[in-house]
């Protein structure tokens, strides 16, 4: 007798607990998509088919597809070792996504795959079989309440039937329920806009639809803003390869439409949406995670987004779970990778504190804001008017022996800001915070002249005068009505 036993899991067992992975139903989608993409796939179309309980999820493409016999490996959970090499554009890792994520939501899932040279294949996993059988049967047909005709051309479609997690036990007429429906095919939608962005752009771009609708890809860079700053990008050597690093800091919200705004924010608004963007073989794993570096997630440092770039051979020492969600930086990194995010986020703060005006730093010209912070002595934080602004230093000038009068307003004024009302009021919306005198623009004009006056006074020339004024706040938000007024002094 042998010293070992044969200890084959329980079919029906295991394939119950292969549906507890966690995937969300984006999540899960997203996975089938990798599939795609990996099959040299240029169109993929995903629909998700609402009828209560019978409603199903397809994903078809145009790839290469598979022959019968790799059709089957494809479908035997656990077909490849994640300890095996891939080639740098395989999504895959495990050999299990396409089971476990079509698990998580549903008990049926069939797959009809053709390629050029040998015709269509299908095969079918029915976990309501597997678990009156005891068995795994791999079915090798599909669902018959449904048309599955194959195309004329090569490529793969994969259907979810008997959607019982993703939908429930519910009527087609359940408004309710496909209420949520369509608000899961939206959710769906955008996660894939994100995650394959960099797919859906470029030379040998992909095209992808949920229910007929172009996924349209979702750079949270906004690279293409002129306003965003690139901070710098690195290449950190680690186990053989090269990790890279690229710091970026997003416009501030006075400098972007309500469109842009909107687009920028991403799933979960702007305050979540901060921190490391981690990317493996160009498909975005992680997004807004400060990687436990011991950074939160605050107000002030919501404009910084830092994109991580890793192969795939890096999976293991990145800890990259089955369902690509989630990773873990690596020890060696943890340093590097905290003081890169240090220098984003101070940036990031600046650029939030001063609306951002930071680039005003640009000019020859040091930036003047209004407002100053500061600490008194029992260590409360305080605001005071700059005296040095020129509008400041333009009305102390034309008061003439009532100076103090004017301090003492000034001074008045500091002490009864109201720092909590104005706290609790936008604690929400600091991003929304109105332009000033964004609805009197007008108003603009006799102030700026008011302080150009004062300016040119005190030797400036009038060009001098008005590159000074173009970096003082309020008037570095409107650069047109500067030059309007510059053009009228010649």
């Amino acid at each position: 007798m042998s010293d070992w036993d044969i200890a084959e899991p329980r079919a029906d067992a295991l394939i119950e607990s292969l549906r507890a992975f966690g995937y969300t139903p984006e999540a899960a989608i997203a996975d089938l998509v990798d599939n795609s993409i990996s099959a040299g796939a240029r169109t993929i179309r995903i629909d998700l088919v609402w009828d209560g309980r019978d409603s199903v999820v397809t994903v078809a493409d145009d790839g290469h597809g598979m022959s019968e016999a790799t059709l089957y490996d494809a479908m035997r959970p656990g077909s490849r070792s994640p300890l095996e090499d891939r080639s740098t554009d395989d999504l895959g890792r495990f050999g299990l996504g396409l089971k476990t994520a079509s698990f998580s939501q549903a008990r049926e899932l069939t797959v009809l795959t053709r390629t050029k040279s040998n015709g269509h294949a299908v095969r079918r996993w029915d976990l309501d079989t597997v678990a009156v059988t005891g068995e795994w049967r791999l079915l090798r047909s599909g669902p018959s309440d449904l048309d599955l005709t194959p195309d004329d051309d090569a490529g793969t479609l994969v259907v979810w039937s008997k959607c019982d997690r993703l939908v429930g036990d519910v009527d087609a007429s359940d408004s309710k329920a496909h209420d949520r429906f369509l608000q899961l095919t939206r959710r769906v939608k955008q996660h894939l806009e994100a995650t394959f962005h960099r797919f859906l752009v470029g030379r040998g771009r992909v095209t992808m639809t949920v229910n007929g609708q172009p996924v349209i890809p979702w750079d949270p860079f906004l690279t293409d803003h002129p306003a965003t700053q690139q901070l710098f990008s690195e290449e950190l050597p680690f186990q053989g390869e090269l990790i890279k690093v690229t710091a970026y800091v997003l416009p501030h919200r006075s400098k972007l439409t309500p469109t842009q705004a909107d687009h920028g924010h991403g799933a979960s608004g702007w305050n979540q949406q901060q921190g490391f963007y981690l990317y493996r073989s160009n498909r975005l794993l992680v997004q807004g995670d400060w990687l436990g570096l011991g950074f939160a997630k605050d107000e002030h440092t919501k404009l910084a987004r830092i994109a991580v770039d890793f192969p795939a051979s890096l999976d293991h020492a990145w800890q990259v779970d089955v369902k690509k969600s989630s990773a873990r930086t690596p020890g060696p990194l943890v340093a590097e990778l905290r003081r890169i995010a240090k220098a984003a986020r101070s940036r990031a703060e600046e650029v939030y504190r001063f609306r951002g005006k930071i680039t005003a730093s640009k000019t020859s010209q040091p930036f003047v804001v209004a407002w100053q912070q500061y600490t008194d002595r029992a260590g409360e934080i305080r605001y005071k008017v700059n005296r040095s602004h020129p509008v400041i230093v333009a009305l102390l000038d034309s008061t003439g022996g009532r100076k103090r009068e004017v301090e003492k307003a000034l001074r008045f004024i500091e002490e009864t800001v109201p720092t909590t009302l104005i706290g609790v009021s936008i604690a929400d919306s600091l991003d929304q915070q109105p332009t000033p005198f964004g609805d009197a623009p007008k108003d603009l004009k006799p102030l700026i002249d008011f302080v150009f006056t004062d300016l040119v006074k005190d030797g400036y020339s009038a060009d001098e005068a008005l590159d000074r004024i173009g970096v003082i706040e309020p008037f570095s938000q409107f650069p047109q009505i500067v030059q309007a007024f510059r053009e009228s002094q010649r």
